[in-house]
């Protein structure tokens, strides 16, 4: 059963890892590869969300295999790009490593496919701090419907209430308050009123401090 232990839910990227870029150059590079049009604009307007939805909101209807054709050749480009050029962002280690010391339960919920999730938490030695980590692949909805963060506080044996979201999409926030759950938006140099709407907006989280944290929750 859950119990009243705290615990901490950090979305993947845009808050441990930058990869937009590679993220952006894998997207371009796919559909140039599967003649569909392709633009930096719809790029941004589509960033965080799942493939399998992504992908028929761009280009229309179409069977599920070529969605998830589609969606695979462009993880593998994806994958190939950050291999070799994935770094933590300011502060993230930093606060995953004293997070850990404070002993509070710590979870990767991204909607990020496992294999890139896997990945990156390989390279940059994530696992010594997390106890859990959950892809969007497998739940029902993706953001802004609460379905990973719920899963990620499931299997961390936390009780919603008593879980922190550490996002930087609206779409993120939105899902951490959904599931009832307290959430930093890390915003870097935006200003969106969806962001505003967390319990802390920071610039990075060289801001955020563990007893922040331990009073949020």
């Amino acid at each position: 059963m859950p119990d009243h232990r705290r615990a901490v839910i950090w979305d993947l990227d845009g808050v441990i890892v930058d990869s937009a870029e590679s993220h952006r150059l894998s997207w371009h590079r796919m559909a140039r590869e599967a003649g569909l049009p392709f633009t930096d604009e719809q790029f941004w307007a589509t960033f965080g969300q799942r493939n399998d939805t992504i992908i028929p909101q761009l280009w229309g209807e179409m069977p599920p295999e070529r969605v998830q054709e589609l969606a695979d050749r462009k993880e593998e480009h994806f994958r190939e790009l950050i291999r070799d050029t994935v770094e933590p962002l300011p502060g993230a280690i930093t606060l995953l490593s004293a997070l850990h010391e404070a002993d509070l339960r710590q979870a990767l919920a991204s909607s990020a496919p496992m294999k890139n999730i896997e990945l990156i938490a390989d390279v940059l030695g994530l696992k010594r701090y997390l106890e859990v980590l959950v892809s969007g692949e497998t739940v029902p909805h993706g953001k802004p419907a609460p379905d990973i963060f719920l899963k990620a506080a499931a299997e961390l044996g936390a009780h919603p209430e008593n879980c922190l979201v550490i996002e930087d999409a609206v779409a993120g926030v939105e899902a951490a308050q959904a599931g009832g759950m307290h959430c930093i938006a890390v915003a870097g140099e935006r200003d969106l009123p969806g962001l505003r709407q967390a319990d802390l907006v920071v610039r990075d989280l060289t801001e955020v401090t563990v007893q922040q944290i331990e009073q949020m929750v």
